[in-house]
């Protein structure tokens, strides 16, 4: 018999272990390690007494790993993860396991519910329209084959003090749940961020994800694009965070096509996309 519960730290190895099976046979390689994973939930800013699982007997077949923060001005929960091992698909385990946890949810204040699917995977994405979900955007995932060459350039130096503000001011869209300022400031030991400076004014940033070798955030005064610096920035986060595996560029807005070019420009494929959907508790 299946049955259904919210989560503690006790589950913690048993997430993992089902994480890993459940993603087993993923278009994306999702192996890591556990040390990995859990950094990963510290971004993601999951919360286990919000996540749910799925248990056959003592074994997690399935789950939600839930995170909270605020998303556009609301009280949201995130969906850092779902999944359900091989065996157990096409069940129903994955609505019967959302439905008990959305009542949690709501008794707990969140207003509205974050996602991300990939486009590709059909069933999941019309399983979410069925339960309530609208595509707020898509979402482009981009690849290199190869480690970015370093460009040495004394412009672009290690940043210790994030200003957020003026940051802020360079984009031209908003990052996704686990790019944002938030996910940037619950890894801040775990994160490289480096700024291109001119006459000692910050022109243009970049912010990696050391743990997984992935971009978090990159952007270009708009005064000072086209000269560069972009591509010098991404250099210098590739020789910061790995001189073997290239850096991840996950989650861009599809609708920056001045992003999307910037990334191919650099060598970087668009391999994936995926639909950010939102629904209201």
């Amino acid at each position: 018999m299946i049955t259904y519960r919210l989560l503690s730290e006790s589950d913690l190895l048993s997430l993992y272990e089902c994480f890993l099976a459940a993603f087993s046979d993923y278009s994306v390689d999702m192996r890591m390690s556990r040390q990995q994973f859990e950094q990963r939930l510290v971004r993601d800013g999951v919360r286990l007494e919000i996540s749910a699982g799925a248990f056959d007997e003592n074994r997690m077949i399935g789950f939600y790993m839930n995170a909270v923060g605020t998303w556009l001005g609301q009280q949201t929960a995130y969906d850092a993860g779902t999944g359900v091992v091989p065996a157990y698909r096409r069940q129903g385990i994955g609505t019967e396991l959302f439905d008990f946890m959305v009542p949690w949810l709501k008794e707990a204040s969140f207003t509205q519910y974050l996602l991300e699917v990939l486009s590709n995977n059909h069933s999941a994405v019309a399983l979410y329209k069925r339960l309530g979900f609208s595509t707020t955007r898509q979402l482009a995932v981009f690849r290199r084959p190869e480690p970015l060459p370093f460009k040495k350039d004394g412009s672009i130096r290690r940043v210790d003090e994030t200003d957020w503000e003026l940051f802020k001011s360079f984009w031209d869209g908003y990052p996704s749940w686990q790019n944002s300022i938030d996910a940037a400031e619950r890894i801040a030991g775990e994160r490289v961020v480096v700024g291109a400076y001119i006459d000692e004014s910050c022109v243009g940033y970049g912010i990696a994800f050391k743990p997984a070798a992935s971009l978090m955030q990159l952007a270009v005064a708009p005064a000072f694009r086209r000269r560069g610096i972009g591509s010098r920035i991404l250099s210098v986060l590739q020789r910061e965070v790995s001189a073997t595996e290239s850096l991840k560029v996950n989650n861009i807005d599809k609708e920056l096509k001045g992003t999307l070019a910037f990334f191919e420009a650099n060598g970087f494929k668009m391999v994936l996309e995926q639909e950010e959907m939102i629904k209201n508790l």
